[in-house]
């Protein structure tokens, strides 16, 4: 079983990196998303890596020391023969050695190797819990800048209109040159504010793309649509499953596994010897011989009592940290849950104000054409109506954000489906 161990590490050493799935030309759903990025984010492929070299480790950690070897060849003095300089070399004796470690101490050294191993696993999950916020963050964020694309380009056609009537207004003397001018001024702003939202929206999905494993600039359309859902979680339950799920509660208690291993490690070479055992064979013609050699090593000057202080205080270091760790999570919990629950208020907030804003152009637009509306109070309105449309979506971008950050606070972030942990 070993042995078909190594025979895997060195087929994955040397063969070459895993080709990457070609890209769709679809529409892009958020699991999808998802699932690439889990499959081909850069931070995900190097945390992947580190799961293999920690594997390495671990195995290296539990072979025996590397054997020694020693052959002695003698007879390389000249001699004369036949009136000729030779050299007759011959091997007097060669020897085979073993070096064994003190007594426990591989063992321990195995253990801590794949206790790095899980930890390196837990990092995994770390990082994956980082990178799936992000996602659905960025999805979020380039649904939310094509809204304020379509918004921006309401709002040029309203300006545009409004400069056509106003420009009516003005050529039947009911309106004055400054406002016409001030109209002009509107549609340039409102002109530049569609150019800023068509690049952002580009350099959102540029990001998504590069989470995912394309290019760049790769055309990227999304099937997704930002859908409001209740908050389903309840704090006293998310911060239970926080303590039970948290990778890394785990992962710094396994250090702390760690350290305790490490401990004993220090304290059994300062018991036990290190020592080697091996086999001597002298093939002299005065002395033919075979010898068994047995040699031991012990910390006699100082008695690894270094070691043994560094090892005790990094145990105890991490168990303040542990403890530490702790305390956090439920904070971590409590922040993640109100943030949460006060951008879900907020959409709602935000749905009846979109509603209102509807019914106010409708009536702003029928008080100015009537002359009951003055002209800058039209376009203050103008200006609300299309702050109310973009600031539902992003409040409803913002609670989808706050929601990803409670799913990490409580480790709630499933591999995605059809992708092999």
């Amino acid at each position: 079983m070993r042995n078909i161990r190594w025979l895997f590490l060195l087929m994955l050493a040397v063969s070459g990196p895993v080709a990457a799935e070609p890209a769709g030309n679809g529409p892009l759903s958020l699991q999808e998303a998802l699932r690439l990025a889990y499959l081909h984010h850069p931070v995900m492929q190097e945390a992947k890596q580190d799961i293999l070299a920690a594997h390495g480790a671990w195995l290296q950690a539990e072979a025996l020391p590397s054997p020694e070897a020693e052959i002695d060849i003698g007879g390389l003095k000249k001699h004369a023969k036949d009136e000729k300089q030779i050299r007759e070399g011959k091997i007097d004796s060669f020897s085979i050695r073993q070096p064994l470690d003190p007594i426990g101490t591989r063992f321990l050294r195995g253990r801590m190797a794949r206790d790095d191993y899980r930890v390196s696993q837990g990092n995994l999950d770390l990082v994956w819990a980082e990178i799936r916020r992000d996602v659905i963050t960025i999805y979020g964020t380039i649904i939310t800048a094509e809204k304020a694309v379509q918004t921006a380009e309401e709002n040029l056609n309203a300006t545009r209109q409004f400069f056509s009537k106003v420009q009516t207004r003005y050529q039947s003397g009911n309106a004055l040159q400054s406002d016409v001018t001030r109209a002009r001024i509107e549609v340039s702003r409102a002109e530049n504010e569609l150019l800023i939202t068509q690049r952002d929206v580009k350099a959102a999905k540029g990001e998504l793309n590069l989470f995912i494993g394309r290019s760049i600039d790769d055309a990227l359309e999304l099937s997704d649509a930002l859908e409001y859902e209740p908050l389903q979680y309840q704090y006293q339950d998310m911060k239970a499953r926080a303590f039970e799920n948290r990778v890394d509660l785990k992962n710094e208690t396994t250090i702390l596994s760690t350290r305790k291993k490490g401990f004993w490690a220090a304290l059994l070479k300062t018991v036990f010897p290190q020592m080697s055992i091996g086999v001597e064979r002298t093939t002299e013609d005065y002395e033919n011989d075979t010898a068994i050699l047995l040699s031991a090593s012990y910390p006699l000057w100082g008695f690894n009592l270094g070691e043994i202080k560094k090892a005790k205080a990094e145990k105890e270091k991490q168990e303040i940290k542990l403890e530490a760790l702790k305390k956090n999570i439920g904070l971590d919990v409590y922040r993640a849950f109100l943030d949460a629950e006060l951008t879900d208020k907020q959409v709602a907030l935000q749905k009846k104000a979109l509603e209102g804003a509807n019914e106010l152009l409708r009536q702003v637009t029928i008080q100015y054409e009537e002359g009951e509306m003055p002209f800058l109070g039209y376009l203050e309105n103008i200006k609300t109506i299309k702050e109310t449309r973009l600031a539902y979506f992003t409040a409803l971008k913002n609670y989808k954000e706050k929601v990803a950050d409670l799913e990490r606070a409580i480790q709630a972030t499933p591999i995605p489906e059809g992708v092999k942990p």
